[in-house]
């Protein structure tokens, strides 16, 4: 080694150190704008507006563990955690904790998620710069920060940014362990496997996902097999211990849920059924990770693949020689990949479309396509691509921020065999349900129309006057909603009656499914499981399978009398219905 070379080498480390330095600072600035943004977003749509159908029963949850801390104590608080079966416990968990200083509320519950979005970017950071240069890292992160599913999700109180955020952050602990040869990175892994399996039970389906990258890094490298058998039971031993308890606890009705709402009958209202064999069952889930990342992105990261395939096939380079030792690296890769093509097998093969069930392994797949156009030889074709991800990205944003009307323009794009697939759409899931309920949801850059303030004020008054007239009756309440409305939905007064009369208040629901839109259908619901003593009808929504006069006619027919009124925020009039005594059926 040369003089000259030995004089170089500590500059050279110099400089290295400094561009990681800035590395990290330039994504803790994309951090911190993003987050301003979503907390500016947050303000502007969704401080005082309706709340989601799934969000309203999630928020229920936090509410209801903050309650019981507030009220009765630190035992009741952690029975009140772990007995609530079916739903992950961690989101809940963690805003009912963080209420002292969001403030026990809607929109200090939507603060938490932002928290999540961070952690996530900071992972997908992690995790690249294992695999890529740190500025490729910070391509990565800006392309994650973007995909326009993780920018919904951080604006709704929902399970599928805390999983996806765990998720990652596994991914990285698995690849920092080198490969179980360090004990702390593989007691990481265990505890953010354990977080993924607890902020949504679906990711129970994700378990050989990981069981399988494990393996993959496990064979790496020197065998020092002792050490690393005892620390992939550290891993393992730690998953145990903190989602062991709450699933031993809760087994039984988190087995019901993934096996009826999965493969059961309860996947039918949520999907459509495709033969085995077809086109549609094999690329159901392709149409929904297009969902989540729209066109432009996923584009990108096609060209990425197949120019880094292109390459190596010109230059004939085999994927895996037998004769080069498998490095560390290339087990990370090939674990990721594994991570996303076992997600991508097991969500097709249930039915179930869900909300976000894929979104945790994108930001996998977006780390290959970053790592696979990072491994070009070509430096022009390199930087290209990653400023074609960077215009993406920033566009993807500037759709989604609530400010730039023409990016926010909603723009698909028909992909045969694939169907419509979106460009451009800058409404928030709020927005969309709202919409798909047949309401006129304004300019998309501006927030919902007024009328949409008064939904949640409507539950609380129909709430407090059910309880004030059962509690002069000396009845117990049990209501039920005779009415097909997502808007004014069973969910949303389950949480007016957490959120400000800090009670537990099950409501029901008449459905039309599967017995039909029928009077008998209708009584048999009224009295069972138990005999339903109020009943809500109205006047239909825009879009509605139930008929409210077969519903009014089973009501009469069991003894119910209408005995109040509401005006809704749209015009619209529901009515309570009472029946003072159960009447023979």
């Amino acid at each position: 080694m040369s003089d000259a070379a030995v004089a170089v080498r500590p500059g050279v480390a110099s400089r290295r150190l400094a561009w990681a330095r800035t590395a990290g600072v330039l994504v803790a600035v994309i951090v911190c704008v993003l987050v301003v943004l979503h907390v500016v977003w947050l303000v502007r749509f969704r401080r005082g507006y309706v709340t989601e159908w799934d969000e309203s029963g999630y928020l229920q949850f936090s509410l209801s563990n903050f309650d019981a801390l507030h009220d009765q104590g630190p035992w009741t608080f952690a029975k009140t955690v772990g007995g609530r079966g079916t739903f992950g416990p961690l989101l809940p968990f963690v805003t009912s904790l963080a209420y002292p200083i969001v403030g026990r509320g809607i929109f200090g519950s939507l603060l938490v998620l932002p928290l999540f979005f961070a952690g996530l970017v900071g992972a997908t950071f992690g995790l690249a710069r294992r695999l890529v240069s740190d500025s490729w890292a910070v391509v990565a992160a800006l392309a994650v920060a973007a995909i326009p599913a993780v920018t919904d999700y951080t604006r709704l109180f929902h399970f599928a940014l805390p999983a996806t955020a765990c998720m990652t952050a596994a991914l990285w602990a698995l690849v920092r362990s080198e490969g179980f040869r360090r004990t702390g990175w593989a007691a990481a892994f265990g505890l953010f496997v354990a977080l993924t399996l607890l902020s949504r039970t679906m990711t129970v389906a994700y378990i050989p996902g990981f069981v399988l990258a494990a393996g993959t890094v496990f064979l790496v490298g020197a065998p020092e097999l002792r050490v690393r058998l005892r620390n992939l039971a550290i891993a393992v031993g730690t998953t145990g211990l903190i989602a062991g308890p709450w699933y031993i606890r809760n087994a039984r009705s988190v087995y019901d849920l993934l096996l009826n709402s999965g493969y059961g009958e309860g996947a039918t209202p949520f999907g459509h059924h495709y033969p085995v064999a077809s086109w549609g069952y094999w690329t159901k889930e392709l149409r929904l990770d297009l969902a989540y990342m729209w066109l432009p992105l996923a584009a990108a990261l096609l060209i990425c693949f197949g120019l880094a395939l292109a390459y190596l096939v010109a230059r004939r380079l085999r994927l895996i020689r037998a004769s080069r030792p498998r490095s560390a690296r290339t087990a990370a890769v090939v674990a990721l990949v594994l991570v996303v093509l076992e997600g991508y097998l097991v969500l097709t093969s249930s039915r179930n479309e869900g909300t976000g069930f894929g979104l945790p392994w994108v930001p996998a797949l977006v780390i290959l396509g970053v790592t696979a156009a990072a491994s070009i030889p070509a430096r022009t074709v390199r930087v290209a691509l990653a400023g074609v991800l960077v215009v993406i990205s920033v566009g993807a944003v500037l759709s989604k921020s609530g400010w730039v009307e023409p990016l926010a323009k909603v723009r698909t794009v028909a992909v045969p065999g694939l169907g419509r697939v979106t460009l451009t759409d800058g409404r928030g899931i709020i927005q969309t349900e709202v919409a798909g309920d047949g309401y006129d949801i304004g300019r998309v850059t501006q927030p919902l129309p007024s009328m949409h303030r008064g939904w949640l004020p409507l539950a609380r008054d129909v709430v407090g006057w059910s309880l004030g007239h059962a509690e002069q009756r000396g009845q117990p309440l049990h209501l039920t909603l005779g009415l097909d409305d997502r808007i004014f939905a069973n969910s949303r007064l389950i949480l007016a009656a957490q959120l400000w009369f800090h009670r537990f208040l099950p409501v029901d629901y008449l459905r039309s499914f599967p017995d039909g839109d029928t009077v008998a259908s209708y009584r048999r619901q009224l009295l069972s499981p138990q005999i339903e003593n109020a009943l809500i009808t109205g006047n239909p929504p825009p879009v509605t399978t139930i008929t409210r006069r077969k519903v009014e006619m089973a009501a009469r027919s069991l003894g119910f009398i209408r005995v109040k009124s509401f005006t809704m925020p749209d015009g619209r009039t529901i009515w309570i219905w009472w029946r003072e005594r159960a009447k023979s059926s």
